[in-house]
């Protein structure tokens, strides 16, 4: 599980931001994980460090203004299964790569490997602003994202858990008051807080759903912003803000627990970033 709130402005001024990202990543706090930085020198972002899956990610950007955000899709607990590819490599495939977000999601969508569920954004840089686009692996659609305010979990791109609703509408207005250069800490720091919101939004059809076969009680505690189940050794473990500015800067503030992640008494540790965006991308393949 995990959450992603967007504002895309298609025309800045300046002092105006191009883009604005806040997202939570909930994961088991017994998975091991670095912290957010760079990539030889191109990408930064936390990594993925599990055997099976080490070197993939959940968010990241690249030094060329690409940045990408996977969210895995809430299952059944009959439904994910084991042995399939890893889905973190996506992220990392689609920076490194010289595709726009349509191009790739379109490789991905015939390249005939098996996936757990999840729902992919990427955003490339476009003109003045960004071009934003959505992939479902169930439901194998691509949508082209339009400026303005967005919200994403993990569920399918038309049926929002409640959650994703009730923060779409706190981040509208804290990026509406405080979405100007001139505020950038005090925005940074309003998302973090908004991101810790641990208020549950029951009832909701779509994650009851979703979620049979697991304990009402860990359902429930899904339904918040901020999770935290420690009787199941779940929940969020890194919160992460991106902003792009008008003038192409670009920065990554990340607040994570330090491994090994204790839910109790959580150690945290601050990571970040600022970097003026390249002219061009500095992709690795073609």
């Amino acid at each position: 599980m995990c959450i992603l709130f967007l504002f895309i402005n298609p025309r800045p001024k300046v002092g105006e931001y191009k883009a604005i990202i806040v997202n939570n990543r909930d994961e088991f706090y017994n998975r091991p994980t670095k912290p957010a930085h760079f990539w030889d020198d191109t990408i930064v972002g936390g990594m993925d460090i599990e055997e099976h899956c080490k070197g993939g990610t959940w968010l990241a950007a690249s030094k060329g203004g690409k940045i990408s955000c996977l969210l895995n899709v809430f299952q059944p607990a009959n439904s994910f299964t084991t042995g399939k590819v890893s889905r973190g490599f996506l992220v990392v495939d689609y920076l490194n790569s010289c595709k726009k977000g349509h191009q790739y999601m379109e490789e991905v969508k015939n390249s005939g490997k098996i996936y757990n569920a999840f729902n992919l954004i990427t955003l490339d840089p476009e003109g003045n602003s960004y071009d934003v686009n959505f992939y479902n692996s169930e439901s194998k659609v691509i949508h082209q994202i339009q400026p303005g305010f967005h919200g994403f979990g993990n569920s399918p791109l038309m049926k929002p858990f409640k959650k994703v609703e009730k923060g779409k509408t706190m981040f509208q207005d804290l990026v509406n008051t405080y979405g100007e250069k001139e505020h950038e800490e005090k925005l940074i720091t309003e998302l973090f807080t908004m991101m810790q919101n641990k208020d549950l939004n029951l009832p909701d059809s779509q994650l009851t759903e979703q979620g049979k076969g697991h304990t009402e009680q860990f359902v429930k505690k899904l339904s918040s912003i901020w999770v935290s189940c420690p009787d199941a050794n779940y929940g969020t473990r890194t919160t992460t803000v991106i902003l792009v500015d008008q003038e192409d800067q670009l920065v990554y503030r990340e607040r994570t627990m330090q491994d090994p992640a204790n839910p109790k008494n959580p150690v945290w540790e601050h990571n970040n970033f600022t970097f003026t965006i390249a002219p061009a991308d500095t992709c690795k393949s073609t």
